[in-house]
């Protein structure tokens, strides 16, 4: 089959869609499926080029403000290039990933197409409004984008998410067919490592054992919580904790480390490449988030995928994830007693980081790409066929009228 992914975020912009398609591209590709992508360029200009072998086909865009690794597509003649690029390749089926501008010109434009449509949400509105403290500004907000959501996702023939919990937010407000198809890792990755000094090195690590945070240094998810329970336990747990990426809260996630006089136990990595995230979760003990709109968690499937135990909130969906005093522990969002005792029991105690361990590779397995991978493409050819047959019985409609 021809697939052709369609996103307003992709590389250089490192997130859940952006593995999502070019892992599953790939692999979908291996499998003797044709697959391209229409994302927004990095550039004023319309450019063509090749991700993991992966035609992506980049529409002119401009940088967001305070987010200029963001790019927001320029709407202005955008429908006739999407035209150009969908009729020179010809999909079978049509894979948008949010509801945004360009997955929302390219609906537009398949009411006229009539080409298979799948959508898959990673969105929920509260990442959005999480940062807002008046309660009727949040709702307004949060209105609008589900209704923005809404306007396109109910054009599509099926809708996935990854959990069964995100199946449940998202079914009262749509009419289209909505399933959980897991998200996914390669395993493999995670299974070799090289030496453990030279990643410290590299990184500036202490030789202590590690709990890592991996992912956006923002507001909403909430790290400053965890630096204040990271604070309770380092007066009695030898530790430090690593938070490996960049946002617009590094400056001031920084001089609360330095107000509680904890910087030789609190490491900022910056943005970490992949090839060396990988490394990185194979030197740590424990990975931790304290994200509380969470659909899917990469990360968290990653530290699973390295065998490491998970500590995260009771939000989301993270509990089809960690399962609590199983594979790790869940706290109530904003609970720093319980993410300092959760800690605690890790590191203090060996016999409970091996339990959970290999828990968390046991849990990984339902999750490998290989059986996403297989699942979707039941789906697209499920979707191609009922186009077909939907099409079929429009048209005997309008012969026999």
């Amino acid at each position: 089959m021809r697939i052709l992914f369609v996103t307003d975020t992709c590389h250089p912009h490192i997130n859940d869609i952006y593995y999502f398609i070019c892992k599953m591209g790939a692999l979908l590709q291996t499998k003797g499926h044709r697959v391209a992508v229409i994302a927004p360029s990095q550039t004023y200009h319309y450019t063509k080029s090749r991700i993991n072998n992966i035609d992506v086909y980049a529409m002119p865009s401009l940088p967001l403000p305070h987010y200029p690794n963001l790019r927001v597509t320029m709407p202005f003649s955008v429908q006739s290039r999407l035209k150009n690029v969908i009729g020179s390749f010809n999909p079978d089926v049509i894979h948008i990933q949010d509801h945004f501008i360009l997955s929302k010109a390219v609906v537009k434009l398949n009411r006229k197409l009539n080409i298979p449509l799948i959508a898959t949400n990673h969105f929920l509105p509260a990442s959005v409004s999480s940062f807002i403290k008046n309660k009727m500004i949040k709702r307004v907000i949060e209105n609008f984008w589900w209704s923005r959501f809404s306007d396109v996702f109910n054009e599509a023939l099926l809708v996935t998410t990854y959990t069964e919990a995100g199946a449940r937010i998202i079914r009262p407000r749509l009419d289209a067919d909505v399933i959980p198809i897991s998200g996914s890792v390669y395993t493999e990755p995670f299974t070799s490592f090289e030496k453990k000094q030279r990643i410290k090195n590299k990184y500036g690590l202490v030789d202590k054992p590690v709990l890592l945070y991996v992912g956006r240094l923002d507001t909403g998810n909430h790290i400053d919580g965890i630096i204040e329970a990271v604070a309770k336990v380092a007066k009695t747990i030898d530790f430090c904790f690593v938070v490996a990426g960049n946002g617009n809260q590094k400056a001031a996630l920084e001089k609360q480390v330095k107000e509680l006089h904890i910087e030789d136990r609190v490491m900022f990595t910056g943005f970490v490449p992949e090839e060396d995230l990988y490394k990185l979760y194979g030197i740590s003990r424990c990975f931790i988030t304290a994200t509380t709109t969470e659909l899917h968690s990469l990360a968290i499937l990653q530290a699973m995928a390295a065998g490491l135990p998970v500590i995260a909130p009771n939000a989301g969906a993270v509990d089809n994830f960690v399962q609590d005093k199983n594979n790790g522990y869940l706290f109530n969002p904003g609970d720093t007693d319980t993410i300092a005792a959760s800690i605690t029991r890790i590191f203090s105690n060996d016999y409970l980081h091996v339990h959970m361990a290999k828990k968390s590779l046991e849990y990984i397995r339902l999750h490998d790409i290989r059986t996403t991978a297989a699942s979707f493409e039941r789906a697209y050819k499920s979707c191609y066929v009922r186009n077909i047959i939907i099409r079929h019985h429009k048209e005997e409609l309008v012969s026999g009228s």
